[in-house]
């Protein structure tokens, strides 16, 4: 018991960890914004840029020891891992041929020609060794390979992973970065580049893709904070910043690419308040939302809408059937059916004499959240809902969601890279109705691969335990001289770097 009561507290910091503080662009930021992006046709004559100045946190360059996010954003650059995420949150191999998936053992097989910068091989011991580090490391590595119970080398070229439960996205994760066995006091990788010089990253010749793009090389410059980081932009002693935080888009004048992350904004429920208890009441609400309208107001194109607790793009979900969009039909045949068909002269739902209420809780001290509280109010409204808005500083709003003190919050929880539900899903199910159980359990199924995620998807849009409204994106903002095709994702905002 204890420990589920452990495990329950760090799901909870987990969820109210993915908030985060925002603003809201103004018209003039819109098309500041805009003009940076056209700025490469519309004034430029163009040379191929071959040096980068990038942004790194901190001095050490062990992807284990780094502990800032601009440091972590680095390490894809100087070390390989087994997999790599795409942008459409699947998995590509990098090191690794081939990745067999069996319940809670997970075999995989080296590629035979990758060598680490200094020409030695790369062998299994060497990815055994970079899992032990990622143990003892205090960044997210720790979290990301915490269902890993062990790790076998079964030969130069092949290494086991025995998990504690069964995960089909567990591949997702092999994006651990892989360090020369031994060599965490003075780390060698595989990757693109390799150190050559102080604060200096070179072309690695020995990376096992070969052909490399126009970059040669990338200089790191210390960065203490984000306002630096912005006025290092704006001078010219910074190229490349990647910064994944949902707030009005900086003037650098530079260009922008926005990065698609797996940050789920969503609307909680409280299903332990009467009405809200009712499985065709939160489907109701959910049908009463127009997420397009919310999503482009508060974000304009900084996130996408999505129906389900995924990413829009998600792979996965192209030849799935899910429900989607506002629909003022379904609202009205589920308030039949829930016998809510009385209404005051202001056009209020009413039971007697009283209205059918719903409050939304949100964090005050964030811009965009508190524009998507007000707009959701008045799409409640619209439907005969007495809706009210209560915002409040956001330890109190911590506070609040952790007591189940609401009926509807607006939230944010960033996912790990297999997209795991887990912690959303055990929050938002404790002291809970059968029907949320059940979506639980049946999440569960489809992850251990005794479900399909159709089947999850059905059962979650049937007990809606949650409304999610969008995923939001992070924002490399780069110098324009740069006129590459940059693609780049949550895992790595250097993605096709080698081919620009």
């Amino acid at each position: 018991m204890k420990k589920k009561w452990i495990l329950w507290i760090a799901a909870l910091s987990l969820l109210l960890g993915g908030c985060s503080f925002e603003s809201v662009m103004s018209d003039d930021l819109m098309m500041t914004v805009q003009n940076q992006n056209v700025a490469q046709t519309s004034e430029y004559a163009y040379e191929d840029v071959a040096f980068l100045q990038a942004a790194v946190g901190e001095d050490t360059l062990n992807p284990y020891e780094m502990t800032s996010d601009t440091s972590l954003r680095i390490a894809p650059l100087l070390y390989d891992s087994l997999t790599k995420l795409n942008p459409q949150y699947g998995y590509d191999l990098c090191i690794a041929s081939s990745v067999e998936l069996q319940g809670t053992s997970c075999t995989v097989t080296l590629r035979q020609d990758v060598l680490f910068s200094d020409g030695t091989d790369l062998t299994a011991a060497d990815v055994q060794y970079s899992y032990r580090q990622a143990l003892r490391s205090d960044n997210a590595y720790t979290a990301q390979l915490s269902n890993v119970a062990g790790v076998s080398v079964l030969s130069d070229d092949q290494i086991r992973f025995t998990l504690e439960e069964a995960d089909v996205l567990f591949p997702n994760l092999l994006t651990f970065p892989i360090l020369k066995n031994g060599s965490a006091a003075d780390p060698v990788g595989s990757g693109r580049y390799r150190l050559a010089g102080e604060n200096m990253l070179a072309e690695n010749p020995y990376w096992y893709g070969k052909s490399m793009g126009k970059i040669e090389k990338i200089q790191l410059v210390q960065q203490p904070d984000r306002e630096t980081s912005f006025y290092s932009m704006k001078t010219g002693s910074l190229d490349y910043l990647f910064v994944d935080e949902d707030e009005t888009i900086a003037e650098t004048g530079g260009s922008i690419c926005y990065v698609p992350m797996p940050n789920l904004i969503y609307i909680g429920i409280n299903d332990s308040r009467s009405r809200l208890s009712n499985a065709r009441f939160r489907q109701m609400i959910a049908a009463a939302v127009d997420r397009v309208s919310l999503i482009e107001t508060a974000y304009y194109d900084r996130a996408q809408e999505t129906s389900v607790p995924f990413p829009s793009s998600w792979e996965q979900l192209s030849s799935l059937t899910v429900e989607s969009g506002q629909d003022f039909e379904k609202v009205q045949a589920l308030l039949a059916e829930l016998g809510l068909d009385k209404r005051d002269d202001e056009g209020y739902i009413i039971m007697g004499t009283r209205r059918v209420s719903v409050d939304i809780l949100v964090n005050n001290e964030n811009e965009t959240k508190m524009q998507i509280a007000e707009m959701l109010r008045e799409m409640l409204r619209l439907v005969g809902l007495d809706a009210t808005v209560t915002g409040v500083p956001f330890d109190e709003y911590q506070t609040r969601v952790a007591e189940r003190q609401y009926d509807l919050y607006i939230g944010e929880v960033k996912l790990k890279d297999n997209l795991d539900l887990t912690a959303l899903l055990t929050v938002l199910t404790q002291q809970t109705t059968e029907e949320n159980l059940q979506v639980l359990e049946r999440y569960q199924q489809w992850r251990q691969g005794t479900a399909t995620l159709q089947n999850f998807l059905e059962a979650f849009q049937s007990a809606t335990p949650l409304i999610p409204l969008g995923t939001r994106n992070g924002t490399i903002y780069y110098n324009r001289e740069i006129y590459y095709d940059l693609r780049a994702t949550a895992q790595d905002v250097f993605y096709n770097i080698h081919e620009w």
